[in-house]
């Protein structure tokens, strides 16, 4: 099945779009500005393989790692356990 990916202008907005799916029963996730990175880095990847391109991950991402990593030994980061995100990306929550 096809997704749909929805950028809301604001909280307000994002807050109406994810009710009205859990309401229709749509099963939804919302990304942080750091998951959607990745998720676009992950694409860019994902189609070079496609086109059998090489693909070399930016500079630029390599120091936005830097910096998460640092926020994270900071404690100024959430941490997920593996059976966390397993779940996430199954879509399998208890």
């Amino acid at each position: 099945m096809d997704s749909i990916i929805v950028n809301p202008k604001n909280e307000k907005e994002l807050k109406i779009v994810t009710e009205l799916l859990e309401k229709l029963g749509v099963s939804n996730e919302v990304f942080s500005f750091n998951k959607r990175e990745d998720f676009e880095l992950l694409l860019n990847y994902f189609e070079a393989q496609q086109k059998n391109e090489e693909y070399e991950i930016p500079e630029e991402y390599y120091q936005v790692l830097d910096g998460r990593r640092a926020e994270y030994l900071k404690g100024n980061s959430r941490t997920s356990s593996w059976e966390e995100v397993k779940a996430r990306v199954t879509g399998k929550r208890e």
